[in-house]
């Protein structure tokens, strides 16, 4: 693949160049730019395949040059050295990105994974970038993958979810639903700091739509959405500990 390194740092590029070079052969390093300007320059001129492109520089962010390269079929994946909170806005994104520092497994995995052209990246992008710029931090837009495509929706707006095997069923506040191919864990590792939580193996809620508790060995819940779901008998303590003084 046709590949264009942008980051502003020179020892960041020198990094990236030698660890695709040794270790990802199916990568060809056409050019490097280290601003918005020459990246802009870089991709109009090259017209790269791939673009390893970091978000924070002098003058504006890689932000900027996809505003200016709109139209261009190029897949990206960011380098970043952002927080955790920024992690968090890329996986809710569903975009490709690695950490600084770079580890070889980490951009072995995502060259390899990347088909191209992807033509929602730039929804994906619109995602991140409101992610990223929201303020309180609550209620973050999530990108989900069903087998047409994907579609987004704010994590407010999800009252639980119901695993079906290696696929999960949302279930929104407005009554609909929609089959997500990805598993239940996946979205109880990123929902869990956002007032979410696994009940049982098959369900997790979201802990503002919870209506009633019912008791019992485990116990059972009522949602706002009239379902009753099972309480793991081992979850139960946690579970009322968000709701019961201490």
């Amino acid at each position: 693949m046709r590949t264009v390194l942008i980051d502003d740092e020179p020892n960041a590029r020198e990094t990236l160049r030698h660890l695709l070079t040794t270790y990802v052969p199916q990568v060809a390093i056409v050019g490097e730019a280290d601003s918005v300007e020459s990246g802009i320059q870089a991709i109009q001129t090259l017209d790269p395949e791939l673009v390893f492109l970091d978000i924070e520089m002098p003058f504006g962010s890689g932000f900027d040059i996809l505003d200016q390269t709109q139209g261009m079929k190029f897949r990206i994946i960011f380098v970043t050295a952002f927080s955790q909170y920024a992690v968090q806005a890329f996986k809710f994104s569903a975009v490709d990105y690695l950490l600084k520092p770079l580890r070889i497994s980490d951009l072995k995995e995502a060259v390899g994974k990347i088909a191209l052209p992807d033509p929602d990246q730039i929804h994906k992008v619109n995602a991140l970038t409101y992610n990223l710029g929201q303020v309180d931090r609550s209620s973050p837009r999530i990108v989900l993958p069903d087998f047409t495509g994907f579609f987004v929706v704010d994590a407010h707006t999800i009252v639980r979810c119901e695993g079906e095997r290696n696929y999960t069923r949302f279930h929104f506040v407005d009554g609909s639903d929609a089959l997500v191919t990805r598993t239940l864990k996946d979205y109880d590792d990123l929902l869990a700091s956002h007032g979410f939580f696994r009940v049982h193996q098959s369900h997790l809620v979201n802990l503002a739509f919870v209506k009633r508790y019912i008791r019992g060995k485990g116990g059972e819940i009522e949602m706002s959405d009239k379902s009753i779901l099972p309480l793991a008998r081992h979850r139960k303590e946690e579970f009322l500990s968000h709701f019961l003084p201490d």
